[in-house]
């Protein structure tokens, strides 16, 4: 008992510190966001948005058309581990698609994959199996 409360300590302490060093950095400066341009005749048009949270997770991405309009945007949202539990998805109007909702076994690796329609009914459901040697 006493070897099964040490090691979850242990284990705690190292996922306290490897989310915290996470955070994704540029020149020692915390990311909050990416921007890809596509290059067209000598111009830059935006092309993909990535943003992220104080914790270095993506919380958003937006795509565009060649002309410059949103053509998607994915929101995700996270737990206190760090992993994604959930994904909102748009489209070029804004209007949410789908939310996709997912859930983690006890070592921390997906465990399912709902798929929601906008109005909370669920569409599909995705389960997954880790079959090892």
């Amino acid at each position: 008992m006493k070897r099964c409360f040490l090691a979850m300590i242990v284990l705690s302490v190292s996922v306290f510190f490897s989310t915290a060093s996470a955070q994704k950095k540029v020149n020692g400066k915390v990311l909050s966001e990416v921007k890809e341009w596509r290059m067209e005749n000598g111009k830059k048009k935006i092309d993909h948005v990535t943003k992220y949270d104080a914790q270095g997770n993506k919380s958003e991405e937006i795509e565009y058309t060649k002309v410059g309009d949103q053509k998607s945007r994915t929101v995700y949202k996270y737990n206190d581990k760090g992993k994604c539990i959930e994904e909102q998805h748009f489209d070029e109007y804004n209007k949410l698609e789908k939310t996709v909702q997912f859930q983690y076994n006890e070592f921390g690796k997906k465990q399912s994959a709902r798929i929601l329609f906008p109005n909370g009914k669920l569409k599909s459901e995705k389960v997954y199996e880790y079959i090892t040697e």
